[in-house]
């Protein structure tokens, strides 16, 4: 049987404890962390599924409070008909998440989706990583 789920239920009752001991702002804090650790453990989940050829249609930049920056990409990728994604990528300064955007506009990446579910997929940071490494700095 899978637990996971149930493991997953713990840290959310945990962190709504938080919240109520420490305030919003510990609470949010605590909840991002908590929302990169639930992106680290989808992504080693989908290490086993099957891998469709992508591409990043482009992004949007997001902002929080206390300067919390976040660059939501779409992306398209073919698993029997074309489907679409949204991946979520964290940032300290808005500058960098515009340079980031520019850098994955348009280039394929690998994107892992469920065999039973296709509709459900990840691209996986170290992929996305890669690609902004490789392309060229027009500074």
């Amino acid at each position: 049987m899978n637990f996971d789920h149930l493991r997953i239920g713990i840290w959310i009752l945990w962190i709504l404890k938080l919240l109520k001991i420490l305030g919003l702002p510990l609470g949010a804090a605590a909840a991002l962390g908590i929302r990169k650790l639930y992106q680290k453990w989808k992504q080693n989940q989908a290490l086993a599924w099957p891998v469709a050829n992508g591409i990043i249609l482009g992004g949007s930049v997001q902002t929080g409070g206390r300067g919390m920056v976040w660059v939501e990409l779409t992306y398209s990728y073919f698993a029997a008909e074309y489907r679409a994604g949204k991946h979520l990528h964290r940032f300290r300064r808005t500058e960098q998440a515009e340079e980031f955007i520019r850098q994955v506009k348009d280039k394929q990446i690998q994107v892992r989706y469920k065999e039973s579910d296709p509709d459900k997929s990840v691209i996986l940071d170290r992929d996305l990583e890669m690609i902004a490494l490789l392309t060229p700095q027009l500074r």
